[in-house]
């Protein structure tokens, strides 16, 4: 687990990090254990639903999966060695280059869009023109609406605080593309929404809460009143739910 929340960190959005509680604990039992733990407070998912069939028949396993949704690799994390890192390297190095395929013409843009800076990449993408140009093109406007889609899952989970960030970043990313200045709008809007705004402030205190536990000891007495507080204070909203939920899994007894 350790090993696998470091490449969390250090290969960040680059990489996503998914645990998957196949032994059948109950819920709240296995999520208090990721809390004393200490694993919480990054930009990994934890979910009881297997996303790929397992092949092994004990644990820990782990499963690879390739920019282009293939499994790359699957067992037991100990006979991999330093393998593992390197694939990983190897596809976050190909996910920020052009597509297999793609003429030399386009490098250029396809290492704008990895910088960021889609507006930047369209441009190219039209000097160089022809099919290959329109080709890529719809491609990287295709990628960009996978995160309108993550902003939307964002903004459905309350998740206000990092949909914000989200927004920024794609109005940054997005300066000067007319056909997608509307959706930016659209998702700043829906952000700033006065009955929103609860809420709003809600997932900010959650937010800063955790990136400042979740290292240390999430389920010190102090706080846990700091989250009793957070609950008390922005009871009704979701964000205040979680500081509740947080505290009832603070009195779960994890040494039967």
């Amino acid at each position: 687990m350790p090993a696998s929340l470091k490449i969390q960190e250090q290969f960040g959005d680059d990489v996503q990090v998914i645990f998957v509680e196949c032994q059948g604990t109950e819920k709240n039992t296995y999520e208090a254990f990721i809390w004393k733990m200490k694993w919480m407070g990054n930009n990994a998912l934890w979910t009881n639903e297997r996303v790929i069939p397992t092949v092994g028949r004990g644990l820990p396993e782990v499963a690879l999966i390739g920019v282009d949704g293939s499994v790359l690799m699957q067992g037991y994390p100990g006979d991999f060695g330093k393998r593992l890192e390197e694939t990983i390297a190897a596809e976050v190095k190909k996910s920020k280059h052009a597509p297999p395929g793609s003429p030399a013409s386009l490098k250029e843009a396809w290492a704008v869009f990895a910088k960021g800076d889609l507006g930047g990449a369209l441009e190219q993408c039209d000097k160089v023109g022809g099919d290959d140009g329109a080709k890529a093109r719809a491609l990287m406007m295709e990628r960009t609406a996978t995160h309108f889609a993550r902003f939307e899952r964002l903004l459905a989970a309350s998740d206000l605080t990092e949909a914000g960030e989200l927004v920024d970043a794609l109005r940054k990313s997005c300066k000067g593309v007319a056909e997608l200045a509307a959706r930016v709008s659209d998702a700043a809007a829906k952000l700033a929404a006065p009955e929103l705004a609860a809420e709003r402030e809600a997932s900010k205190a959650w937010a800063s809460f955790v990136a400042k536990i979740a290292k240390e000891k999430p389920f010190d007495g102090g706080n846990v009143k700091k989250a009793e507080n957070i609950a008390s204070k922005h009871e009704g909203t979701k964000n205040g739910a979680r500081a509740a939920h947080f505290v009832e899994l603070s009195k779960i007894n994890l040494n039967r």
